[in-house]
């Protein structure tokens, strides 16, 4: 599932967003976030993005013309880039595993989150974009 959010991550920023993303190696602090929830069959997979201020005004120069938003502006904005990237992994691991049945949750706003660790993801994937980072990590639910 991991390398199905990794495809639909950099498809999205390099795509959609037309912006170059690396990997990174410090998590940093300071985030806006939102957790969306994957169904494999009957699993949940808990998934929580979470993006720098700066980068998601990057994002909004992309999808809204726009940039320097409210905290309302954020609200939308980070939860529909968590409709994008997950539900593009969603149709990733449907074509690749046709037996499975997979869904996705409407997600939440999980508004500032000064510090990642206070989620305690059990694994994540950690990228840059114009030297700012952002996460992409799971936590299992039981189902």
């Amino acid at each position: 599932m991991i390398d199905a959010i990794d495809k639909a991550t950099t498809k999205f920023c390099s795509e959609i967003i037309g912006l170059k993303i690396d990997p990174a190696k410090t998590v940093g602090k300071n985030f806006y976030g939102a957790a969306i929830a994957m169904y494999e069959n009957n699993t949940e997979y808990q998934w929580y993005l979470l993006f720098k201020k700066s980068t998601l005004n990057e994002f909004a120069k992309v999808l809204l013309f726009e940039d320097n938003l409210n905290e309302d502006d954020l609200d939308d904005l980070v939860k529909e880039v968590a409709n994008m990237i997950i539900g593009s992994a969603k149709v990733i691991l449907e074509e690749k595993n046709i037996n499975n049945t997979y869904k996705i949750s409407t997600p939440d706003f999980l508004g500032h989150i000064e510090n990642s660790k206070i989620l305690e993801l059990e694994e994540f994937l950690l990228y840059k974009i114009k030297n700012r980072t952002f996460i992409i990590g799971k936590r299992v639910e039981l189902g």
